[in-house]
């Protein structure tokens, strides 16, 4: 049988430091080809931790490099685009502006998205290099670590599961203009280089502290600066491999050198080389953390990431299913970080599941719904490690202060609201958790809150007593039939009590019916 034609996409970064553009045509995740690719240096970055804002003349700059591409996608036929924009715009005073004026000026759409979203576009590419070279089956697990201009990710992966995630506002460039000049020439500028850092990631080290011998997988655009310094090509579609030794001598070389040292000694710009400082002694505190093998460097950038998402979910790779696992698994360290009843936890998330997916024609929802009902029905209760009385309140709290990969900060609000409403109360528009979100996104929560409180009713006595359930339709009733061996009273009234606010927003009345098998 002939293939199909291949399909055109083109990523679009407009980063702190780099505008990219990279355009594909593609049969799967593993059939692609790289047409053509440009980056152009910005200093969008500078701007944004300076001044908290972004000047006119650098928007008129971005959009000009924009039409530019906009005229290479045109000559290459593109249609299928997106253009995501990280930490500078992210974080500019005058976003909003921003985005309106490369709208008007080159027709592209902006999707401005949040750190954790941004680090969640590099692991997906960064996992699908290392798996391809099998080091997921090392022992020891990898420490993804991530560095960006803005922020740092910290993801470890450890036999299938995620064991832990945390994303910090320290990145290269945000610490070197966290220093003004004066401060940078100083001699005691090292010295309080290090401790700034330190006490940044700090936290993270009573984590790593428990693992040993694991890789270090680094990213972000300063690889380049370290792999030059070791005289290393940069890679193509590969991994570079660092030891230990060899990251210790170059360390030790850059602690001795001058500013102007370095650009002679390195060949770098005077820009690149006071990058040079601050990425090193953030990665050796990182090499400190842990007990590592060695560093591990991909050539995957974050404009690699939106291609693989792309590309997975429209060819429906069959990868997507073990990185959405993957994501359950951290929800589920989450909840062992906070005492959560597991095994109510995975009853609920259970009976959630079913009559989520029995409704299909009802509820009108999608596979991200699917996913955020998932994570919220392994959360709802985790706030009893803080309170009992109001752990309904504190889980809301606990959901949206963790870093929950893959997820935007939006959908934690979502999961948030959910958790928060999982047993009673109506959400109202005047309450304060309810309030930030958009009337879509509302009715969103109340239909998921619906569903999770009819399935934690189902083991509302935590004795899991429901071996079995089905769900029906007839009519305007949603029939719920359950096998159990044991009493369910406590079941059935609470089911009962819950099923008015499922029939407020479904407009279905739901019935809770016992067959005893």
């Amino acid at each position: 049988m002939a293939k199909h034609a291949p399909d055109l996409f083109a990523a679009i970064h407009v980063g702190s430091e780099m505008v990219g553009v990279q355009i594909v045509e593609y049969r799967s995740l593993d059939d692609f080809r790289i047409l053509d690719q440009a980056w152009r240096q910005v200093m969008l970055g500078e701007e944004t931790f300076k001044t908290g804002r972004i000047s006119f003349g650098a928007i008129t700059h971005i959009c000009e490099l924009l039409k530019g591409y906009r005229r290479l996608l045109s000559e290459y036929g593109v249609r299928d685009y997106r253009l995501v924009a990280t930490t500078a715009i992210r974080e500019a005073q005058n976003q909003a502006y921003i985005i309106d004026q490369i709208r008007v000026k080159t027709g592209f759409s902006v999707d401005v998205v949040d750190m954790p979203q941004e680090i969640f576009y590099k692991y997906l590419a960064l996992f699908l290099s290392v798996h391809r070279h099998g080091l997921t089956a090392r022992k020891g697990g990898l420490l993804f670590v991530d560095i960006s201009s803005g922020g740092l990710g910290i993801t470890l992966y450890k036999e299938g599961v995620l064991t832990y995630q945390q994303n910090i506002h320290i990145g290269a460039l945000r610490i070197k203009e966290s220093f003004d000049k004066k401060q940078r020439d100083s001699a005691y500028f090292l010295q309080a280089l290090s401790e700034y850092i330190y006490s940044t990631i700090e936290p993270v080290e009573h984590e790593m502290r428990k693992h040993k011998n694991m890789y270090l997988v680094l990213s972000g655009t300063e690889t380049r600066l370290l792999l030059k310094m070791l005289g290393r090509e940069e890679p193509n579609g590969e991994l570079s491999f660092v030891s230990l030794e060899e990251f210790t001598a170059i360390y030790e070389q850059v602690m001795t050198l001058t500013l102007g040292q370095l650009t002679k000694r390195f060949g770098f710009t005077e820009q690149k080389a006071e990058m040079v400082l601050p990425t090193i002694v953030l990665y050796q505190h990182i090499l400190s953390l842990a007990q590592f093998q060695e560093i591990v460097i991909p050539a995957d950038q974050f404009i690699d990431g939106i291609r693989v998402l792309h590309i997975m979910e429209r060819a429906k790779d069959e990868r997507r299913e073990l990185i959405e696992e993957q994501i359950v698994s951290l929800a589920h360290t989450i909840g062992r970080k906070y005492q959560y009843d597991e095994v109510h936890a995975a009853d609920v998330t259970r009976w959630a599941l079913l009559i989520f997916d029995r409704m299909g024609r009802v509820h009108g929802l999608g596979k991200r719904e699917r996913r955020l009902l998932r994570v919220a029905a392994i959360l709802h209760d985790i706030g009893k490690f803080i309170s009992l009385r109001r752990h309904y309140f504190y889980s809301y709290r606990l959901i949206l202060s963790s870093d929950i990969l893959g997820f935007s900060e939006k959908e934690k609000w979502v999961m948030a609201n959910v958790a928060h409403y999982h047993d009673k109360g109506t959400p109202k528009e005047t309450e304060h958790n309810f309030t930030a979100l958009s009337l879509k996104e509302q009715v969103l929560v109340s239909k998921l809150a619906a569903i999770i409180r009819l399935a934690d009713a189902l083991d509302c006595s935590r004795g899991q007593k429901i071996s079995h359930a089905d769900v029906n339709f007839r009519g305007d009733e949603m029939q719920v039939t359950v096998i159990a061996q044991q009493d369910i009273s406590l079941e059935e009234w609470t089911f009962a009590a819950r099923s008015q606010f499922f029939e407020d927003v479904f407009g279905i009345k739901a019935i809770l019916k016992r067959n005893a098998g």
